[in-house]
């Protein structure tokens, strides 16, 4: 890597996360772009995590190792590498998945070819603990469309994994934004301020192996009290589905689309939340319950 500043940040938020960790940094490391720093912010691990990156860090000048004194939920976590990146473009990355030597890459070529994108990621391809893949439909997140009301609108709707964000992101852009919130489902919000500001690639071939383990948050999206000691590291009471969709609604009052089509959304949105009556109704019993 030159003295100055990498074209490219690599974050990586752990926690306890010693089962695959070195597997997904070999996948990091063994990036065909290889001007990238890698920015690992182990959320006070209990397990062998510290070591492994310690140990990794000192065959590697590229990683920088930080270690919280406590755990401060995910979504702080995820933030906080973030803020201590320096890349023109930035990633993040998990301590389970496996990316293709290529992914880096390819992703850095269409940012660079396209000024009017703000994310370009790949296409994944979903495998268990074992490694093993298994076949689970995956709409994508291509978001091409020059209207962008209508890019915020498909994210307003979607239902699907989040992994745009796996991919890599114009730090211009991704500093403009309020970043990851502190509640399951969060991850959709930043991508929603990302579509204002410009669109998202999605390259066709599969470069991200995303792994749906029994650990992962992904796996626990029915258990309320789980999924806010994940991203809050302690027991906090949220209503997700609420927040969610008020943190979309924000975003729209406060964007510099035209009043038509705030008005559009806005009924978009109401409808998104009519939808997901069930799991809003779900979040208020579990709150009542706690307040009890």
């Amino acid at each position: 890597m030159s003295d100055n500043k990498p074209r490219v940040s690599i974050g990586l938020p752990v926690y306890n996360g010693e089962r695959f960790l070195k597997e997904a940094l070999d996948s990091l490391l063994a990036q065909t772009y290889a001007d990238f720093e890698l920015i690992i912010s182990d959320n006070a691990s209990t397990d062998q995590t510290e070591s492994i990156c310690r140990t990794y860090a000192a065959s590697d000048q590229r990683i920088r190792y930080y270690r919280n004194k406590e755990n401060v939920g995910a979504a702080r976590n995820f933030n906080h590498v973030f803020e201590l990146s320096s890349g023109e473009y930035f990633k993040w990355a998990t301590a389970d998945d496996v990316c293709s030597p290529e992914l880096v890459a390819r992703c850095l070529s269409v940012l660079d070819t396209t000024p009017t994108a703000v994310l370009a990621c790949a296409k994944i391809r979903f495998i268990d603990e074992t490694g093993t893949p298994f076949d689970r439909y995956d709409p994508g997140w291509d978001l091409r469309d020059d209207a962008a009301h209508e890019r915020l609108r498909y994210i307003i709707y979607a239902g699907h994994l989040v992994n745009p964000h796996y991919g890599l992101i114009r730090t211009s852009a991704l500093s403009k934004t309020r970043l990851l919130r502190t509640y399951s489902g969060g991850d959709y919000c930043v991508l929603g301020e990302l579509s204002l500001l410009g669109k998202f690639f999605e390259i066709p071939e599969c470069l991200l192996l995303r792994r749906l383990q029994p650990d992962a948050s992904s796996q626990h999206s029915n258990d309320l009290e789980w999924q806010t000691r994940f991203y809050n590291g302690k027991p906090k009471l949220t209503l997700p589905c609420l927040y969610r969709s008020a943190d979309h609604f924000t975003t729209i009052v406060h964007s510099q689309l035209h009043l038509r089509q705030k008005l559009s959304l806005i009924n978009s949105l109401l409808h998104s939340l009519l939808w997901r009556r069930r799991r809003l109704y779900e979040e208020l019993r579990f709150v009542l319950k706690h307040l009890r």
